[in-house]
């Protein structure tokens, strides 16, 4: 019988937050702004679950995600990404948690994702040029969460920045 482990919950609370080399940071929306790749407004297209095993004792769930962009608020982002997260305490979902896997994944959902390349791109399950959160539990969150505030700052660093040459 297997029993559950918190590695696994999908909840924030649960995740090991570790920024810049800190334990448990309170980010702002300009810090992951400066610290990622694209800033973007995306559209969840699919989901897909796997495992993948490292040897005959280790196993890591993952899930891709294929998310199309709604909004670039900073560089040019390719209009389709491949998000890829492994399902565990460092993980970002992009689910509906009171709802059983795979029909809990937020196929049509809209989020503020602050990205840069996976570090794990091409290794393990990652796919080739796959993304990931700049810092999973910061300020990427769906976008219904996001407070007009917190909007209008957005389109003020987006307004404000310059792509580098």
């Amino acid at each position: 019988m297997l029993a559950a482990t918190p590695a696994i919950l999908p909840s924030p609370a649960a995740a090991i937050c570790y920024y810049n080399g800190k334990f448990d940071v309170r980010t702002t929306i300009p810090q992951e702004f400066a610290d990622s790749k694209w800033v973007v407004r995306i559209r969840v297209l699919s989901a897909k679950d796997g495992i993948f095993r490292a040897g005959t004792d280790e196993e890591t769930s993952w899930t891709t995600y294929k998310i199309r962009v709604i909004r670039s608020y900073k560089d040019k982002a390719p209009k389709e990404l491949t998000f890829f997260t492994e399902r565990n305490s460092g993980g970002f979902y992009m689910d509906r948690p009171w709802l059983k896997l795979p029909a809990g994944h937020d196929v049509g959902g809209e989020y503020l994702l602050f990205l840069n390349p996976n570090a794990w791109s091409g290794t393990n399950a990652a796919p080739k040029s796959s993304v990931f959160v700049n810092y999973p539990c910061g300020q990427s969150k769906a976008w219904r969460e996001m407070s007009p505030w917190s909007r209008r700052l957005l389109d003020n660093l987006s307004n404000n920045h310059r792509p580098k040459i």
